[in-house]
């Protein structure tokens, strides 16, 4: 039997009138952790992928232990507050002065991150902006570097098939 128009109306309020799902709540909201916007330099990315492949934690991982060890060595305490300004705000951080150079248009440019860190970090990383006088992009290409090569990450990864022997001395 074909249904007609006007059984399918009878239906549709009846579809209408069952209760709705609650809509989905976020629990995280995107204040939870700030965003570190920097650029790196390529050969500094391509060890940054080697040991993400290494240690498995992630970029945003690997970015706070970089900074978090190199925050204890320049004795930052890890529950450093930045100092506030006299109306209340927050100080601005020092910014990497912007290196421009004319470029062969075959050179590689500098790649950008934007990892997530905690609030602590933040608030070290600005305290460290500040004592320092430098921008936080010089500051994570410096703790990048140092962890990595704490971590053993080499300079240059091994092409397949090649060994490199040392040379000896005659």
């Amino acid at each position: 039997m074909p249904r007609t128009t006007a059984t399918a109306t009878r239906k549709a309020p009846a579809k209408r009138a069952e209760p709705q799902a609650a809509p989905h709540l976020r629990t995280k909201r995107r204040q939870d952790k700030p965003t570190l916007g920097i650029r790196i330099s390529y050969h500094t990315n391509e060890r940054l992928t080697a040991a993400n492949e290494t240690t498995g934690l992630g970029i945003s991982g690997i970015i706070e232990a970089a900074l978090s060890d190199y925050l204890d060595f320049l004795g930052i305490p890890p529950d450093a507050q930045p100092p506030l300004n006299p109306d209340g705000t927050r100080p601005r951080r020092e910014r990497t002065v912007k290196k421009r150079t004319r470029r062969h248009p075959d050179e590689i440019d500098d790649q950008a991150i934007a990892p997530r860190i905690t609030h602590q970090i933040n608030d070290r990383l600005l305290v460290a902006c500040l004592d320092t006088a430098t921008g936080p992009q010089d500051i994570v290409e410096t703790a990048l570097k140092a962890w990595l090569r704490k971590q053993g990450i080499p300079l240059y990864p091994e092409t397949p098939g090649e060994r490199r022997t040392p040379k000896r001395r005659t």
